[in-house]
């Protein structure tokens, strides 16, 4: 006899299925709590540090998105944290850079490049000039002729050694007299002009041996009265035939009666080296230049006939060159009173035998200091040039 199965439970029969029905949260059935809100700061950081010339403000963003979002909840460390890497590592990057190639441009205008080639050229201003310099000037060495001042307008320069060839080299520098404010250039102009010649002489006393140059300078237009640059300076220069030496003289080259007679010349050669431009056009300046020649003269004469113990072959051809000085300095003097151009030119005899070249002569020859012979030729080891 067979025994039935036991009927199966029906669905209906069997215990309750579990409650699957959704759970219901404060946000409505079915929604998921809403993400914090991405810093835009954070985002700012990332893009910045990504363009080169912006890093630095991307490194500076990044650093205040990482200090801001611990309090405020905002997403984007890590967007915050990439910036100030990507920021940072440019940022060192360029400084780097920076500095690599300052020191490689500093190598090449010191050592390697320069507008005469040379090693040991420096760039610079007229304002990095001091007495000794020798330089190449970027634009004109000169003004034009016919300038009312002869002023460097370009500032621009090399610094060269003197040994290489140069067209100028600083013989000095001083400042312009006064605390006072100056606004006239010709003032200026006028005060920088005297003020080198002085500079020249102790810079190369023996002015009759420089070679073909022209001295000129560098001045401020204007001055305040409350500071700022006044120093002129003062410079021999040639637009052609550069100098391959320093021209600055040593006194050690020349013996006691030598320096004797290169002092007692010095005030006659400062009043030649003090005539301006405006000599050959303008009456008052040709005048007062006469009147400078006329002391500078009679000082000359003076200090020659007081030197002590010259040998007796001298003493006869600089007595001469006295009485000479002494003759020319009556006709300067007289020319400095003259009313007109025309009386002045008169009263000097502009096209006579004005100077005393032929007795300096002699009385160089006579003392071993260099001159030329008749033929332009030097006699010595230096070249005559008359002040």
């Amino acid at each position: 006899m067979t025994v039935p199965p036991p009927p199966l439970p029906s669905p209906a029969s069997g215990p309750p299925a579990p409650d699957l029905a959704p759970a219901v949260g404060p946000y409505g059935p079915a929604q998921p709590a809403p993400q914090p809100p991405l810093s835009g700061v954070a985002v700012a950081s990332l893009v910045l540090s990504l363009l080169v010339c912006l890093a630095p403000l991307g490194l500076v963003l990044g650093v205040v998105a990482l200090v801001r979002i611990p309090g405020n909840g905002k997403r984007g460390k890590g967007l915050a944290v990439a910036g100030t890497a990507v920021g940072g590592a440019v940022v060192a990057l360029a400084t780097l850079l920076l500095v690599v190639g300052g020191a490689r441009f500093d190598a090449w205008t010191e050592e390697g490049g320069g507008l005469l080639g040379s090693r040991d050229t420096k760039a610079g201003t007229l304002f990095h000039l001091k007495a000794g310099d020798c330089f190449v000037p970027a634009g004109r060495l000169f003004s034009p002729e016919g300038a009312e001042h002869d002023r460097m307008t370009d500032t621009s320069v090399e610094i060269v050694p003197c040994d290489r060839p140069h067209p100028a080299q600083v013989f000095g520098t001083f400042r312009l007299k006064g605390d006072h404010a100056i606004s006239d250039p010709a003032a200026i102009y006028a005060q920088a002009f005297v003020g080198c010649v002085p500079l020249l002489h102790d810079f190369a006393p023996d002015t009759w041996t420089l070679p073909d140059v022209g001295f000129s300078s560098y001045y401020p237009e204007s001055v305040s009265g409350t500071g700022g640059d006044r120093t002129v300076r003062c410079w021999l220069g040639a637009e052609a035939g550069l100098p391959e030496d320093s021209l600055r003289q040593d006194p050690g080259a020349w013996d006691a009666d030598q320096l004797a007679y290169l002092k007692a010349m010095r005030p006659s050669s400062e009043a030649w080296f003090s005539a301006s431009v405006k000599v050959d056009t303008d009456l008052a300046a040709a005048t007062a230049w006469a009147e400078r020649m006329a002391e500078g003269g009679a000082e000359s004469a003076k200090l020659l006939r007081a030197i002590d113990g010259l040998p007796a072959r001298t003493r006869g051809p600089v007595t001469a060159l006295a009485n000479r000085l002494d003759a020319l300095s009556g006709i300067q003097r007289s020319a400095s009173r003259a009313a007109t151009r025309a009386e002045f030119e008169k009263r000097w005899d502009i096209d006579g035998d004005e100077d005393a070249s032929g007795e300096e002569w002699e009385a160089r020859l006579a003392l071993g200091l260099p001159v030329e012979d008749e033929e332009g030729d030097e006699e010595g080891d230096g070249e005559k040039q008359q002040p």
